[in-house]
């Protein structure tokens, strides 16, 4: 039977997986929204290619019963020809290169989804991570505390303590475990909640590693590369509407070529024909430039107002991001201290008689309160940092 059980346990623990941080980015690479963006690109490509070819070859004909009245016998007419728009230079190029730019400016705007998506799964990471610790730790003080329950318990049975410290003790003990019931619940659930979202496969006995998460500091360098997909953005934009100013600034920018065959009773001819738009006759072209300059002009204030936006937002929440890195670590060395010397002070003061069971309770539900409170403070800076990131566009550390 134990050969058995112990087969058991080997097949489970070499079935189990551990993935880290980048394993986790990784396998959410191929995730419904970058495919997507991807089947976004294509289909602008297209659009592109098939709003900017070349007219198709216009064919006609024409056929007619003819009765002359010079004395001619009565007779059958036709003619028939075809007619091709030819675009001048470099038109139909710099058509596809207006619609180019603006699509790609499209897309970097929207792969901004893509990176956001990245660092939520990154703050999810974290989140389990800090949700493990905490689980832990309370299981460790769970232990702690059950074994301060079985000494007393084996106290009341030498009537060294009344049956009222006993039952306080009890209740504060199932409490104790109710709460690592919850925690522990709580860390499962954030775990498959984030390997769901990574489409990670294997599920059920995978584990994080998180000896990968990001160090808890004061300040983060946010590099020169901040707001790169915007300013990128933005550029393609502006040099889409520069390429539109030259392509509407040509008198001519196509003709019409045509050529045609009549055939008549008495009658055989071949024509062939030249159009020539002339731009002077329409304001088309003169709008369209104005259109550009409008948009070039409407992009800059846009952009610029949204620069100011978001280094504004982002200098707060850098601020956010310090003030609670000093926060963690002065409730880091508080927890410290009072781990190490008060709370020693206090058990041995009530194993001594010296304070009640009520005193030591309430000095060791202060302690589990401030590492709730440090607990929050690390979940709430890893969603600003995180935040931080997504904000600048910033896709690494």
């Amino acid at each position: 039977m134990k050969k058995m059980i112990l087969f058991v346990v080997l097949i489970q623990f070499t079935q189990a997986s551990v993935l880290s941080l980048k394993q986790v980015l990784a396998s959410a690479n191929n995730n419904a929204l970058s495919h997507s963006l991807e089947q976004e690109r294509l289909q602008l490509e297209a659009k592109n290619q098939a709003d900017t070819a070349s007219e198709a070859v216009q064919l006609f004909t024409t056929g007619a019963r003819a009765h002359p009245k010079n004395g001619l016998d009565d007779g059958n007419e036709y003619s028939g020809g075809f007619s091709k728009k030819l675009y001048l230079g470099d038109t139909q190029k710099q058509e596809q290169t207006i619609t180019r730019l603006a699509n790609e400016a499209t897309l970097l705007e929207a792969s901004k989804g893509v990176l956001d998506f990245e660092n939520g799964l990154k703050n999810l990471y974290h989140q389990h991570c800090l949700d493990r610790q905490n689980f832990k730790r309370f299981e460790q003080n769970y232990a702690d505390f059950e074994r301060l329950y079985e000494k007393k318990q084996k106290a009341y049975t030498y009537q060294e303590i009344a049956k009222t410290e006993l039952m306080q003790l009890e209740i504060e003990k199932n409490k104790l475990f109710a709460r690592l019931q919850i925690l522990k619940a709580t860390q499962e659930i954030s775990k498959q909640k984030l390997l769901m979202l990574a489409h990670s496969g294997t599920q059920g006995n995978t584990s994080l590693s998180c000896v990968d998460m990001y160090p808890l500091r004061a300040s983060v360098s946010l590099g020169e590369k901040q707001f790169a997909l915007s300013k990128e953005a933005y550029d393609k934009r502006i040099q889409s509407t520069q390429v539109a100013l030259k392509r509407h600034a040509k008198a001519i920018d196509s003709v019409t070529l045509s050529a045609r065959y009549d055939n008549e009773i008495d009658i055989e001819r071949y024509t062939v024909g030249v159009s020539v738009p002339l731009a002077f006759t329409s304001k088309k072209s003169e709008q369209e430039r104005a259109s550009a300059l409008y948009q070039n002009a409407a992009l800059s204030y846009r952009h610029e107002q949204e620069m100011l936006e978001k280094k504004s937002m982002a200098k707060a929440l850098e601020a956010e991001l310090k003030s609670t890195a000093v926060n963690i670590r002065a409730l880091e060395s508080n927890i410290y201290k009072y781990k190490n010397t008060l709370l020693p002070l206090m058990k041995k003061s009530y194993d001594l008689g010296e304070s009640s069971v009520i005193e030591y309770l309430l000095n060791r539900q202060a302690y589990y309160g401030q590492q709730l409170e440090l607990f929050a403070m690390q979940k709430d800076y890893y969603q600003t940092l995180f935040t931080l990131y997504s904000l600048s566009e910033i896709k690494d550390k």
